[in-house]
């Protein structure tokens, strides 16, 4: 479930955007109940272009940068800050950035009904959404020959404050 414009490798988990627009790349499975967390290594990355990783709904806008529409909810960060976006709303700059090599750890807890981030293993501003409910999957959009790795099913760093069961 990506953009035509995007290449997946490596069983499918690590991706690559040669375009200089932003394409969405969207997991297989959705979450509807439990405690999820995943990490994206940022692999390639020029400092000049902003990944944005999250949630979303099956149909969500793959052509535009994610959390530009209303079915998706994200996180995009460059070498320096970060925001939060749905809807095309920006909200929560956060300082520190991402380099090559960092990681960028999604906490989605639909028990809590929250999306949180972490950059690095620390968490990175505040909960970012509330009020999550239904079905979503994990998601990222890139462009400018960016490549990303995912690695999911992860127990979420110790500063997590869930307590719930992690799936």
């Amino acid at each position: 479930m990506t953009h035509s414009d995007v290449l997946l490798t490596n069983n499918s988990s690590t991706i690559t955007c040669n375009n200089f627009e932003h394409r969405v790349a969207i997991g297989s499975v959705g979450f509807s109940k439990g405690v999820h967390y995943w990490e994206i290594t940022l692999d390639r990355y020029d400092c000049h272009t902003d990944p944005s990783i999250g949630i979303c709904r099956f149909d969500v806008d793959k052509s535009v940068i994610l959390g530009k529409d209303d079915r998706a909810w994200s996180m995009y960060i460059d070498e320096k800050r970060s925001w939060f976006m749905h809807r095309d709303e920006h909200t929560n700059r956060t300082e520190g950035g991402i380099r090559t090599g960092g990681t960028i750890g999604v906490l989605l807890d639909l028990n809590q009904h929250t999306l949180s981030y972490f950059v690095n293993d620390i968490p990175h501003g505040p909960v970012a959404f509330n009020n999550l409910h239904g079905v979503f999957y994990p998601a990222v959009s890139i462009n400018r020959d960016v490549q990303v790795t995912l690695r999911a099913g992860l127990v979420p760093p110790v500063d997590s404050s869930s307590e719930a069961e992690y799936c």
